[in-house]
C-alpha cells in the first residue's frame, strides 16, 4: 500500500515563456475562463491532460508553465514576492515545498470527490494539497557498459566514477533523493561526489549519459527509464535493496488563484480514473486503489521503498535551505 505521513507534511522540460497576469474569473458555477497550472510533468504528459481538460472542460482555457520542480518554486516564490503569481494549480514534485506554501497559508482548500478513495497517507487532513501520481527515484544501468552495478544507493561511492544523478538544486525529485540520503548523514553523499560522481541537469540528463556510456549507472527517475525502454534504449532499472525513494506530486490551488471554480474542476479532473490513467500512461504510479503499475513497472506493493518519516518531513522542511546550501559546498 502506498504510505505518506500526511500530519507531517501540515505546516526534456519546456518553458512556455512569461504568464500574462491572472484575469479575473466571471462569477459562474460553470468552470470557464483562463487557468494557469505550473507543473514539472513532463511535455507528453502535460499534452495529454491538455486534451482531456479541453475534451471535459471546454470552456476552460489552460495555460501551463512546465519546468523542472525547483523551477517552478523559483518562478512562483518570484512571482509572489514581486506581487502576485497567474499561477492556479500547482503540480510539482516536491513534496517539501508544499508544506512550506501551507505553512504560510499560500493554499486553498478543496476535497476532491475522489479523494475519499486516496490512501488517508496520501492526503493533507485540512484538504491543502493531496498527492495526484508518485513516482521512484531507482538505480539503472547501461546493461553492457555496467554490467555489475550497485544494488543499493549506499554502494554509489564504489562506483562513482561511472554514476551521475540529476543536481538537487534544479530538481525537486533529486533533491527529495538527496534529503532521503543524508538524514542519518552525509557520509555516502559525501563519498560519492568525492570519487567523481557527477551530478548535472535533470532526469533526462542522467538517463542520457547511461544510454550513450559517458556514465553507464545513475540515479533517476523509474518513469524515466520505462519510457526508454520501450523505445529500446540500452538502459535497466535496479530497485535499490536498501529502499527506492518515492517521490508523490502533489497538487494544489493557489489561495490567490483568480479563477478557483475552474481549478477545482480541473483538479477534480486531474484525480478522476481518467485523469490517474494518464499518469499512468506518463509511467507513474497513480494514487487511486486499483490501478495497474506503469507499464513495464512491479506492483508499487513489491517494491522495497523507504518510508516517510514525521521527522525526515519535519527536519527537511525546517532545514531545506540549509541542505541546498550544505550541498553547493560540496564535500
Amino acid at each position: 500500500m502506498l504510505s505518506f505521513v500526511a500530519t507531517a507534511l501540515l505546516g526534456c522540460r519546456v518553458e512556455l515563456g512569461p504568464p500574462a497576469a491572472p484575469a479575473t474569473a466571471a462569477v459562474t458555477d460553470q468552470p470557464a475562463g483562463e487557468l494557469w497550472i505550473y507543473t514539472s510533468m513532463y511535455q507528453g504528459t502535460v499534452d495529454a491532460f491538455t486534451k482531456l481538460i479541453a475534451d471535459d472542460l471546454p470552456d476552460v482555457t489552460v495555460k501551463w508553465f512546465t519546468s523542472g520542480s525547483e523551477k517552478v518554486a523559483q518562478r512562483y516564490e518570484t512571482e509572489r514576492a514581486a506581487g502576485s503569481s497567474p499561477a492556479c494549480l500547482l503540480m510539482t514534485s516536491d513534496p517539501f515545498w508544499y508544506a512550506g506554501l501551507a505553512a504560510r497559508g499560500d493554499l486553498a482548500p478543496h476535497f476532491a470527490p475522489n479523494v475519499l478513495r486516496i490512501d488517508r497517507g496520501w492526503v493533507d487532513p485540512d484538504g491543502l494539497w493531496v498527492a495526484s501520481r508518485v513516482s521512484l527515484m531507482v538505480l539503472a544501468h547501461h546493461p553492457e557498459r555496467a554490467p555489475d552495478p550497485p544494488s543499493r544507493f549506499a554502494d554509489l561511492p564504489g562506483a562513482a566514477a561511472i554514476a551521475s544523478m540529476p543536481d538537487p538544486l534544479a530538481s525537486g525529485t533529486a533533491f527529495t533523493f538527496l534529503s532521503f540520503v543524508t538524514h542519518d548523514g552525509w557520509h555516502t553523499v559525501d563519498a560519492a561526489r568525492a570519487a567523481g560522481l557527477v551530478a548535472a541537469g535533470g532526469n533526462s540528463a542522467v538517463l542520457q549519459r547511461i544510454e550513450t556510456g559517458e556514465r553507464p549507472v545513475g540515479v533517476v527517475l523509474l518513469e524515466n527509464v520505462l519510457t526508454a525502454q520501450r523505445k529500446g534504449a540500452p538502459v535497466t532499472a535496479v530497485f535499490p535493496t536498501d529502499g527506492a525513494v518515492s517521490v508523490p506530486g502533489p497538487i494544489a490551488i493557489t489561495a490567490a488563484c483568480a479563477n478557483p471554480t475552474a481549478a477545482r474542476a480541473v483538479y477534480d479532473l486531474v484525480l478522476s480514473p481518467a485523469g490517474q490513467e494518464l499518469m499512468r500512461q506518463g509511467d507513474m504510479f497513480s494514487v487511486l486503489p486499483g490501478f495497474a503499475p506503469p507499464e513495464g513497472a512491479p506492483p508499487f506493493d513489491t517494491i522495497a521503498v523507504r518510508p516517510w518519516t514525521a521527522q525526515l518531513v519535519s527536519e527537511t522542511t525546517t532545514h531545506q535551505a540549509a541542505i541546498k546550501k550544505r550541498w553547493a559546498e560540496g564535500p
